[in-house]
This record gives structure tokens, C-alpha cells and sequence, in this order.
């Protein structure tokens, strides 16, 4: 909880500096490191290494941030992230950071999951259908898993909805598991 709140002020202080224009390429930068921290065991044990001097790792945040494409604030702001201490937090604050990007630009991001691909008409219905649901553009996200067995697993932000037969045999069972 402590940590979701401060990944909303510091991605809440990025947003207020940067340009519209800006925006995109920070957010995408910004997923690439939360992406890179939660993956690789080498990058996360730099970062929250005491070994490490705090303006190395924040030399080798603004070198991934300026290879990521991420504006100059945007690279001062994530060596200020690390002088502070709150790295740890890049996960945090690159969700908030994209759920503010995105209020403002009335999208909304939506992660798919299904047994098997998803054809492209399917993905434009199912598109089509989220937008007139949430009012807002969608940007799609497909993604297979094979453990699913059929149906659809549909993720807006936190909020998951289960149509999947995985889903419903466990629902299923904690039913029957109740009596």
C-alpha cells in the first residue's frame, strides 16, 4: 500500500514536468526499466546494492533511459529516483505513470489472455466491444496461455475479469469445497 502511494507521487511529479509531447517515449522508457528490474536478477541486485555508489546507478539509469528513447527530465528524474533511494519502487511508479498518461489521453490500457492466439478480427472485436464499454479508446495487449484450457481472461489496470473454463472449475470447486 506504502509502496503504491509512492509510485503515484513520483510518477504524479514526472507527469507534471514533462511536455505532452514527452509523455509517450517516458512511458515507454519507463516500462522498459520496470520491465528490465522485475526480470533480470544482475540489474535489480545493481540497483539496490549497497556495493554501488548512488551516481553510479543513476549514471547507469540515465545511459538505459536515454538508450530507451526517455525525454532529458525524464532521465533526471529516474537519477533523482535513485539518489533517493526509491528504485525499488521503478514498478510502482511505471503503472501509475502509465494510468496517468493514459486519463489523459482518454485510453485505456487491456491485457487479453487466451488458451489459443487470438485472430485480428477477434482482436478488433473484442477492442471495438471494451471501448463502448469503457467509453475510452483500448489499447490491446493479446497474450496466449496454454493453462487457461478456453475462454477469456480480460485485465483493465487491477481490475480482472475471468471467463476463462480455468476460472470457472476453480470457482466451481470452492463451491462445492463450501457445502
Amino acid at each position: 500500500m506504502i509502496q503504491t502511494a509512492i509510485g503515484r507521487r513520483y510518477a504524479k511529479a514526472l507527469f507534471e514536468l514533462l511536455t505532452p509531447a514527452d509523455i509517450g517515449p517516458a512511458k515507454a522508457a519507463l516500462r522498459m526499466l520496470a520491465e528490465a528490474f522485475v526480470t533480470s536478477n544482475e540489474f535489480r541486485n545493481l540497483l539496490v546494492s549497497p556495493i554501488f555508489a548512488r551516481e553510479q546507478k543513476a549514471s547507469v539509469i540515465e545511459k538505459l533511459a536515454a538508450r530507451a528513447g526517455c525525454p532529458t527530465m525524464g532521465q533526471r528524474f529516474l537519477a533523482h529516483v535513485v539518489s533517493k533511494n526509491r528504485i525499488a519502487q521503478i514498478r510502482e511508479i511505471s503503472e501509475a505513470f502509465s494510468d496517468l498518461a493514459d486519463r489523459s489521453s482518454n485510453r485505456t490500457a487491456v491485457e487479453v489472455s487466451s488458451a489459443r492466439p487470438l485472430s485480428e478480427e477477434d482482436c478488433r472485436a473484442i477492442s471495438m466491444r471494451l471501448e463502448q464499454i469503457t467509453k475510452r479508446s483500448v489499447d490491446l495487449t493479446a497474450r496466449v496461455d496454454p493453462a487457461l484450457i478456453g475462454g477469456l481472461e480480460i485485465r483493465i489496470h487491477s481490475t480482472v475479469y475471468d471467463g476463462t473454463v480455468r476460472g470457472q472449475l476453480e470457482r466451481m470447486r470452492a463451491a462445492l469445497m463450501k457445502i
